[in-house]
């Protein structure tokens, strides 16, 4: 099992919108011209899986050691920052912000075997200095960034060995990192350069996005980076240096006449060449969300398919496979495909999905959704082990989120994963892969 190709969850909320978090604060000041946010963020999550990897079971990534079927395991961690400006005139302020996090791993460990029983540290998380001039942010350091949904940009590090707490995945800040953003309202673009972890292959994203909201219809964005590679060569399974990434997308579109439907499609790129190697690699998806408001519940049904390109020649020089590079974790499923086969078999790369949705809201703090996966491989080859069938798995989950407050939210769920054809070949067995999943998240 490649670890490196699995990229940790947000900083974000689990399960909640992006406009929810923005909503959150925490204790908040104002002395002067100085003002200021103090905040705190604690989680935890138990879990237990069953007949890991379809009953060949649990292999450690640092001894090799398969260590069974049955993995249960408990993860905790806790954040507290805090944010300050200070106004030099009406129209130029200065900005720092920092955070750390501290993250541990209990039980028998996760069920890919990225972290053991006591793995976990202190670490700073934020730590960046900057100003705002008028509609100008500029903010260096170590912070977090998010672009589009975050299918390609998103986080920074990979929640691995000695961090502990890879499930939860609090640490998602880069490093040595810098964004200049011009905000127009309707118009927002940044220049950006960001360095991932070690873990992830130490590599350096410098680019340039931007978004454009038409009348409230849709949301259009673009961006282009090139990627370095920092880390000793060899360090990831895939190439990076040289690379050039292009995408498009369209976000939350609305069908005139259709207020209940909402579309997003995005497609990227992955270009250029550096250490003898080509890259021609491409991902792509397109997905359908309608709301019946007035029916009980006001269930959402969903669906979306997604691409990411493999590679038919792994042999020769042309890298074909996407390289997901630092996709983050907004919500079920996005960018996180499937909680077991996207935590611990495929990792957005090398790989066809279809998922179907359905969420009903029971009450206002209450949530009830079930998701079904069906996994292709796009190549006929499974991190570089031939396969006679393309079909791998389907995933199936239930879950109940609870969000008693704006500081307090809950998930339960339960996943499981049917193996088809190629996952048989290449784990040897079609036992059906499970996972019984309970975390809280607080926010203050």
């Amino acid at each position: 099992m490649v670890s490196m190709m699995r990229l940790s969850r947000t900083f974000l909320a689990f399960g909640l919108p992006l406009a929810a978090q923005a909503a959150l604060a925490g204790y908040t000041f104002e002395d002067g011209d100085l003002k200021g946010e103090v905040n705190f963020t604690a989680g935890g999550a138990v879990l237990s899986t069953r007949n890991v990897n379809f009953g060949s079971g649990r292999v450690d990534m640092r001894s090799g050691k398969n260590d069974g079927t049955k993995i249960d395991w408990q993860e905790f961690y806790v954040k507290p920052g805090i944010k300050l400006e200070y106004a030099l005139q009406p129209d130029f302020s200065l900005l720092a912000g920092g955070s750390l996090v501290g993250a541990t791993t209990l039980g028998d460990g996760d069920a890919g075997g990225f972290t053991r029983r006591s793995d976990g540290d202190v670490a700073t998380e934020e730590l960046y200095g900057g100003f705002r001039a008028g509609e100008w942010t500029f903010t260096a350091g170590r912070q977090n960034y998010m672009i589009g949904t975050g299918f390609i940009v998103m986080d920074g590090d990979l929640d691995q060995l000695d961090d502990g707490a890879y499930w939860l995945a609090p640490r998602s800040a880069f490093k040595d990192s810098a964004i200049l953003a011009w905000d127009h309202g309707v118009l927002k673009t940044q220049a950006f350069t960001l360095r991932t972890d070690g873990d992830m292959g130490d590599f350096r994203m410098t680019g340039v996005n931007l978004d454009y909201n038409l009348d409230d219809q849709v949301t259009l964005g673009a961006m282009a980076m090139k990627v370095n590679a920092l880390g000793p060569k060899g360090a990831t399974p895939l190439s990076r240096d040289g690379m050039l990434v292009y995408n498009v997308r369209a976000l939350n579109a609305k069908v005139l006449g259709l207020p209940a439907l909402t579309l997003n499609a995005e497609y990227a790129l992955e270009r250029g060449n550096g250490a003898g190697v080509d890259y021609d690699a491409n991902a792509w998806y397109g997905q359908v969300d309608y709301a019946f408001d007035t029916l009980p519940l006001t269930p959402i049904i969903g669906y979306r398919y997604a691409s990411f390109s493999g590679d038919d020649n792994l042999t020769d020089n042309r890298q074909k496979s996407w390289d997901s590079l630092s996709k983050g974790f907004v919500d079920w499923g996005t960018w996180l495909v499937g909680d077991v086969v996207g935590n611990y078999l495929l990792f957005n790369s090398n790989e066809n999905v279809q998922q179907f949705s359905l969420k009903t809201h029971l009450n206002e703090t209450l949530t009830l959704g079930a998701i079904h996966y069906q996994f292709w491989l796009d190549e006929k080859n499974y991190m570089g082990a031939a396969v006679s069938d393309r079909r791998f798995a389907d995933e199936s989950v239930v879950f109940l989120d609870w969000v008693p407050s704006k500081s307090w939210s809950t998930s339960l769920s339960y996943n499981w994963v049917k193996p088809m054809a190629a996952a048989k070949q290449v784990f040897g067995d079609d036992r059906k892969f499970s996972a019984l999943e309970l975390y809280f998240t607080y926010r203050y």
